[in-house]
């Protein structure tokens, strides 16, 4: 498929320090709030492990001066299990904290440096606005990048005129009323996106056609797109079939839920809202 384009250089500008070392931390800390819940959760004592003629024997120590323990049986493998992940989770802590700090440090030693000397993004705002017209930027800044971004002119799918109206707060027509639930939580999360972009795809057939997913949005801070496909009526059967064409057809052309897809669903009984789009957004676009 084809997402809108951005040179070599741009892709390169997808790794820069603070995102990642922020994104690194958020996802350390995340474990470690987990690990610290599930310790409080685990059983006592410890696991001691013994071989015998090629058997393994697994024993609890509840009491630090029994060096044997209480042996476990078979049947009750699953405390071996639960004292297992307890000594590993014990190790993952300490380790989680270390590299912790490490980040932290890090981040607040890049964060001090870069108040003294420009960044890679920044450097072109330090020469005069005629000289800027000359250079060819190694990374453009955020709002430059965004800009170029959504300054990208394309030709919109037709909506035919027996559809009822739906507007978003831009004025932008869309096709249903949650699609304008999604663009305007979009625009108010200064998430840029496009509606019904024109991508090339490769059809069950080998065939190449054009194809208008609802949304590309772009995750600024990594610079990357996702498609943003919303599953409307999933309670009516026809449509959840074509549904279901429709993402083995993604799968044929590498996008995949999580990795560039997002995927959101409703039913009549079960209609999206406005706090749950939030949610799918801050997953993917924050």
């Amino acid at each position: 498929m084809q997402f809108i384009k951005c040179t070599k250089k741009e892709q390169l500008s997808t790794i820069f320090v603070e995102p990642v070392l922020n994104a690194r931390l958020s996802e350390l800390n995340s474990l470690l709030n987990i690990k610290l819940k599930e310790i409080h959760k685990a059983p006592s004592g410890s696991l001691r492990i013994t071989q015998s003629n090629h058997v393994t024997q697994y024993y609890h120590r509840n009491n630090p001066k029994d060096t044997c323990g209480q042996y476990i049986p078979v049947k009750n493998l699953k405390l071996a299990k639960q004292l297992a992940q307890k000594d590993y989770d014990k190790k993952l802590i300490i380790s989680l904290k270390k590299e912790l700090k490490i980040l932290e440090k890090t981040l607040n030693e890049y964060r001090s440096l870069s108040k003294k000397i420009p960044l890679a993004e920044k450097l072109l705002e330090k020469f005069h606005l005629s000289r800027q017209k000359l250079i060819t930027p190694v990374r453009l800044s955020d709002e430059e990048f965004i800009k170029n971004w959504q300054n990208v002119m394309y030709e919109k799918k037709e909506i035919s005129s027996d559809i009822p109206e739906h507007l978003t707060a831009s004025n932008e027509q869309v096709r249903s009323k949650s699609e304008c639930i999604i663009a305007d939580t979009l625009k108010r999360m200064n998430i840029p996106y496009h509606y019904e972009y024109p991508i090339r795809i490769i059809s069950e057939y080998g065939e190449t056609k054009i194809f208008h997913p609802d949304f590309i949005c772009l995750n600024i801070r990594t610079r990357q797109e996702f498609i943003w496909e919303h599953l409307g009526i999933m309670d009516n059967s026809e449509y959840a079939t074509a549904a279901i064409r429709k993402l083995k057809l993604f799968e044929k052309n590498g996008i995949f839920p999580g990795k560039n897809l997002i995927l959101s669903t409703e039913t009549a009984n079960l209609p999206i809202n406005t706090k749950q789009i939030e949610k799918i957004a801050i997953q993917y676009l924050k």
